[in-house]
């Protein structure tokens, strides 16, 4: 990648206050990205960080996104004070016919935790979704027992539409998973 090639890829595409999304990128996984999905705190709750990750792996997983553009987007979350990459949020299996898609989100950074980033990351995506993409709903889940995924997708408007029981295998337990929903008209109306 040139060096205009890459100044032009890490211009903010979505802007908050405190940080902006861009596209992820090459430089991105780096040895830092590495540390936070082998690190059992950060993917305590997701399902990565069952296996150890390599940047071979992470390639992979970021070509789902790179070469299927329309049905799922990963965007880095940047810390404008420092621009630093702090984590990631998705978009997952856009439906175009049904106008749904699922999110998720990682902050790999913990010094970035409990500050509200996700809450942001999660308001600038949502916004995209709804008023850029034209969806209609947004679903994510949460292990029954991450009382911080839940309040912040609580916070965001979103609300519990089922309960998936013994859904994934954490602390050596099998754990619910709970199904949260939320609608365009109902973001619009907390924001």
């Amino acid at each position: 990648m040139k060096m205009d090639d890459q100044k032009e890829a890490r211009r903010p595409f979505l802007n908050g206050q405190r940080i902006y999304l861009r596209l992820i990128e090459e430089a991105d996984v780096n040895e830092e990205y590495i540390r936070w999905l082998n690190d059992s705190e950060v993917t305590h709750y997701m399902e990565t960080g069952r296996f150890p990750s390599t940047q071979e792996s992470i390639r992979k997983y970021l070509d789902r996104f790179h070469n299927d553009g329309i049905a799922n987007v990963i965007f880095a979350i940047v810390d404008r004070g420092t621009n630093q990459h702090i984590g990631n949020v998705t978009l997952n299996r856009i439906n175009w016919i049904h106008r749904t898609a699922d999110t998720g989100l990682m902050l790999g950074r913990k010094d970035c935790w409990g500050k509200g980033y996700a809450h942001e990351a999660w308001s600038l995506l949502l916004d995209y979704a709804f008023h850029r993409l034209g969806l209609r709903k947004i679903i994510a889940g949460a292990i029954g027992n991450h009382v911080t995924s839940l309040a912040v997708l609580g916070k965001l408007g979103f609300r519990m539409e089922g309960t998936l029981r013994q859904e994934v295998f954490v602390d050596g337990a099998y754990r619910d998973v709970i199904r949260m929903g939320l609608f365009r008209e109902e973001f619009q109306r907390q924001h």
